[in-house]
């Protein structure tokens, strides 16, 4: 492979870190009041391409390189972490989250609430 296009591969690559960095995935945590604190999360998509060719002498006699690089990334917000009064809950931004999504995200509630049942002192005969 060609000086040039490993050189374009590397510098191409370098600035693409400098774009993508674990910032980007899992945001600053957002203090919403004493309690809460919002981790924003999001998914970084990336595609990337390059190449290039040593062309033979031309008329003057010099040898030429043509190529090119090209890529893009596409970041998208997927869900929230809060953490509230010691509670920690992952809310989706899309509507059509998995049913196991649906069903973690229930767990905090229904631990809360089977607690409660408990802690009030019922029995069977209650039910």
């Amino acid at each position: 492979m060609s000086n040039q296009v490993t050189e374009m591969i590397e510098n191409s690559m370098k600035n693409l870190q400098t774009m993508v960095d674990v910032n980007s995935v899992v945001g600053e945590p957002i203090l919403a009041d004493a309690n809460t604190m919002i981790i924003p999360i999001a998914k970084i998509t990336c595609g990337f391409g390059g190449g290039g060719s040593d062309m033979s002498a031309n008329a003057s006699g010099k040898n030429g390189f043509a190529g090119g690089i090209g890529g893009g990334t596409s970041v998208k917000a997927e869900a929230f972490l809060v953490i509230s009064n010691g509670n920690v809950r992952i809310i989706p931004v899309t509507e059509n989250a998995s049913t196991a999504d649906k069903i973690v995200d229930m767990v905090p509630d229904m631990v809360d609430k089977v607690s409660g049942f408990f802690s009030k002192g019922q029995t069977d005969t209650d039910i």
